[in-house]
């Protein structure tokens, strides 16, 4: 089977040129490991392939006004009875392979464990994720500090929640990695599951934990790991796991040379 791979397109800074140049790609399946477009604009450009699709939301899916919850019942409404295969903790089967699929948020232990909480409020000051998505569309009543005016808001998303997120997709890929299902498994989560997906090949600076997971142990009993997120291409081995990641990155704001629009993997 034949996957073209895609993930932080970033559809917000600017529009993929046509549809068509992915349709023309010769594969079975386009895989877009989140980021894709901020709110639905991801969900809408996916529709328009004519081929099968996984998809996974990144964290940008769910900047802007929409809570969380209100952006899943959107996303899932759409792509109800498509090609469009949205999947969150999930897995999805095509041709004898199994897609399971995650955003996969981080647990913030890449220096270890006495350090998680350092981590933690690192991301939770440092990450634009924790001031730009609204976890629940629960209606409070808050404060602008700046004019003092009060508006109804729902709560901010926290590092806690995203720890909660972490653990519960955790779950689910080490329950599906350990089924012993026949056929190939392609993991496909948009947060990155080993440091070797980072710049350095090692964690640097506290903010590298809210990019990847010490998840080495589940790449090695998958064919395929795919992802996002780090805005930084990788194809490496892990065991008997293949790791790769095809990001478009931040249009007319950053150039990612190796960047490929068609690239494509076969398992």
């Amino acid at each position: 089977m034949k996957l073209h791979v895609l993930s932080d397109v970033h559809l917000e800074f600017g529009r993929w040129p046509r549809a068509d140049d992915v349709n023309a790609v010769d594969a079975d399946v386009t895989v877009l490991a989140g980021d894709i477009g901020a709110g639905l604009l991801g969900i809408d450009w996916a529709l328009t392939f004519r081929r099968p699709v996984i998809y996974v939301c990144g964290n940008h899916e769910f900047y802007g006004k929409r809570p969380m919850p209100k952006l899943w019942r959107k996303a899932r409404q759409k792509v109800s009875g498509t090609h469009v295969h949205l999947l969150e903790n999930e897995a999805a089967v095509m041709d004898g392979v199994r897609f399971l699929g995650a955003t996969l948020w981080t647990d913030f232990c890449l220096f270890g464990v006495p350090r998680q909480q350092l981590a933690m409020q690192s991301a939770q000051t440092g990450m634009n994720d924790y001031a730009q998505i609204i976890a629940t569309d629960r209606p409070i009543r808050r404060l602008n500090e700046t004019t003092g005016a009060s508006r109804y808001a729902g709560d901010p998303l926290t590092a806690c929640a995203t720890l909660s997120m972490h653990q519960q997709s955790r779950a689910f890929l080490e329950c599906e990695l350990n089924a012993g299902h026949t056929g190939k498994l392609v993991v496909v989560t948009h947060h990155a599951p080993s440091v070797k997906s980072l710049r350095y090949g090692e964690p640097r600076g506290l903010l590298d934990a809210a990019y990847a997971s010490h998840l080495d142990d589940l790449v090695d009993r998958a064919a395929l790991w795919i992802h996002g997120h780090t805005h930084l291409p990788v194809d490496y081995r892990i065991g008997n796991g293949r790791v790769v990641s095809n990001p478009r990155g931040y249009v007319r704001y950053e150039t990612i040379a190796r960047f490929n629009p068609g690239f494509v993997v076969e398992v």
